[in-house]
């Protein structure tokens, strides 16, 4: 890959030398360019000089103005990295945490070797309109169906 790369890369380079010497009368040809603000009050003239030296002028300021915004996004890229790189810290120190409180409920048996007592997880109140509530529903459906909303 690497050789054919630098094959393509000879190739250009011939071929932009290749157009520059059969057009040398162009591109060696001086030429002044002015500049008119405010018509026949401010008028600047630039010195004669070859256009492919323009050519070559355009050319050097397009990579600067590209390798800017190339270096611009290349930090604002690294400041997003190193943001997101702190966000993955902060929840793996979270995630840690809470499996070693998954670890401690799990040792004081307080999930799994106890019994959990329906009635007190429904809320009082609720269980008192489903006492006055002139339905077929079982208490138990009703108190799952709490259950399940509360998770």
């Amino acid at each position: 890959m690497k050789k054919f790369k630098l094959t393509l890369g000879l190739l250009v380079i011939i071929f932009v030398a290749l157009v520059i010497y059969q057009n040398r009368a162009y591109f060696f040809a001086k030429q002044a360019l002015s500049l008119v603000l405010v018509p026949e009050k401010f008028q600047w003239t630039a010195p004669a000089i070859e256009n492919v030296a323009y050519l070559g002028g355009c050319l050097i300021i397009g990579v600067l103005i590209a390798g800017y915004v190339g270096l611009v996004s290349k930090f604002r890229s690294m400041k997003n990295i190193k943001q997101l790189n702190k966000t993955i810290l902060s929840q793996t120190d979270t995630i840690e945490s809470l499996k070693a409180e998954l670890e401690t409920f799990k040792q004081n048996n307080s999930i799994e070797g106890s019994a959990i007592n329906n009635d007190s997880l429904l809320p009082e109140r609720e269980s008192t309109l489903v006492e006055n509530q002139d339905t077929n529903y079982n208490q138990e459906e009703v108190q799952q169906s709490v259950n399940l909303n509360k998770a």
